[in-house]
């Protein structure tokens, strides 16, 4: 018996039907490309709200350049690539290479430009995921929003193609409240579920004066129960520590941190404000500008750690800043379902290209038929979990319909040692399906009995030797 295709080859052989329907060949051969590329992750979020620190501090170097003003004012995806370089594509379809790191000036108006792409060597962007960093909702000027829309809503013109279209969505807070309406709105547009999108509260340690970082917990929590329908996670983060700690910082850095601790609150104040001398080895240029770095919440709490140099200090940054709990959400939620959501992005893109091409009907019938497959099963997966994250968030079906779509291994999924026999997975299987039909005349809702259908013909698949991992 040959092997079973999977997803990601199933996803394959339609992109190759629609390319002899539809004969464009820059579409599919566009779309096949974005399928071998990691995921595409896009960092959005108010003007300001620290995209660009986040991005230096996931991508573990500060590659994106960052200021209290609006900085970023083109969306630009950061990718895998050799030479570091910057491609700016125009509206007018024109491409310009700058050698170099990204930089705030792009060599024409931020409303000329439709992206930027900027090539990093970075094993992260080239195994893992790649990043789109957007100018932000709500900048000074339109030209920033107008800018982050198009980066969701296909509406490029230029020949290339524009940007991929982000599988992934890391949506930065300004607000201990949650996003607010516009936001939310926003979020709805973009397709945004708890299977592609996480909140994150970026600047953490601005939250309150005393205990910020676990305060920030908490409030995370609270919004994770009002927003559970349209993110998987809420994540508490200080972006400035987080890349502090990942990025680095001087022994000359860390030593001002560590002899500021030394000096009093009242005795800080006259120094900063010039009304008294400094002491000897403090600097007050090289304390704004180290408390631009890392925060004032960081420069208090971490002077004792910072008196053992820079590497201990950045370590308790990089510990204390919350970035590893956004990582492991990410792997968790994101990575391990790595070619589900590729797929989803896949099939997104083949069905809003249909209803441009005139033979829409035919692509149509194509994406319809590749969905009714085995293979594709674990997408009705995933619209069974954000129908019913949306109308019963509460239910137990979400948890179990989440662990099908995470776990690679039949054993895994019905808790079963490695070894165990296929009769035994079939009973077990079989149980599991009988279990889920029997569930569906309880369910309080219709998203709850369309879920527990679905649990039901994934056990059915298992059953059958047909469910793909």
């Amino acid at each position: 018996m040959g092997r079973r295709i999977t997803l990601r080859g199933r996803i394959e052989q339609l992109l190759d039907e629609v390319a002899q329907i539809s004969g464009d060949a820059e579409l599919v051969s566009g779309l096949r490309a974005q399928l071998a590329h990691p995921l595409t992750v896009a960092l959005v979020g108010r003007v300001s709200s620290g995209k660009s620190t986040l991005l230096n501090a996931l991508v573990g170097d500060r590659v994106a350049p960052t200021d209290r003003a609006e900085c970023t004012q083109v969306a630009t995806l950061y990718a895998a690539g050799s030479p570091q370089r910057i491609e700016v594509i125009g509206l007018d379809g024109s491409v310009e290479e700058l050698p170099g790191p990204m930089r705030g000036e792009l060599g024409r108006a931020p409303e000329e430009i439709d992206h930027a792409v900027a090539y990093i060597p970075s094993r992260l962007l080239r195994d893992t995921f790649q990043v789109i960093d957007t100018p932000g909702l709500s900048g000074f000027t339109g030209t920033a929003e107008i800018a982050t829309r198009r980066v969701f809503g296909g509406g490029s013109t230029t020949p290339r193609g524009g940007l991929p279209r982000p599988d992934v969505i890391l949506f930065l807070l300004d607000d201990a409240a949650g996003p607010k309406d516009d936001e939310v709105e926003f979020l709805q547009t973009c397709g945004a579920s708890a299977q592609n999108t996480i909140l994150v509260l970026s600047q953490a340690d601005l939250i309150a004066a005393d205990a910020p970082m676990v305060k920030a917990q908490e409030i995370a929590r609270r919004i994770w129960r009002r927003f559970g329908a349209i993110a998987g996670a809420v994540v508490a983060i200080s972006g400035l520590m987080a890349e502090a700690g990942v990025c680095g910082l001087t022994e000359r850095e860390t030593a001002q941190i560590a002899r500021r601790g030394q000096i009093e609150s009242w005795e800080l104040l006259s120094i900063l404000d010039g009304s008294v001398p400094p002491p000897p080895g403090v600097s007050v240029d090289d304390l704004a500008r180290v408390e631009e770095l890392v925060g004032a919440y960081a420069m208090d709490a971490g002077a004792e750690i910072a008196a053992q140099g820079a590497q201990a200090f950045c370590d308790w940054c990089h510990h204390a800043s919350g970035l590893a709990e956004l990582r492991l959400a990410i792997g968790r939620r994101f990575v391990a379902v790595g070619d589900v959501l590729k797929a989803r992005t896949t099939i997104a893109e083949l069905r809003a290209a249909a209803y441009r091409s005139p033979n829409r009907d035919a692509i149509l019938g194509a994406i319809e038929d590749t969905e009714s497959t085995p293979e594709a099963h674990r997408l009705r997966e995933v619209a069974a979990v954000e129908s019913l994250a949306r109308w019963q968030p509460d239910s137990d079906v979400i948890g179990e319909l989440t662990y099908a779509i995470a776990v690679r291994s039949v054993h895994q999924l019905l808790s079963l040692p490695p070894g165990a026999p296929p009769a035994q997975i079939e009973d077990v299987a079989r149980q599991r399906a009988a279990d889920a039909r029997a569930r569906r005349s309880l369910a309080a809702s219709s998203a709850e009995r369309e879920a527990l259908l679905v649990l039901e013909q994934t056990y059915q698949l298992v059953r059958r030797g047909l469910w793909a991992s």
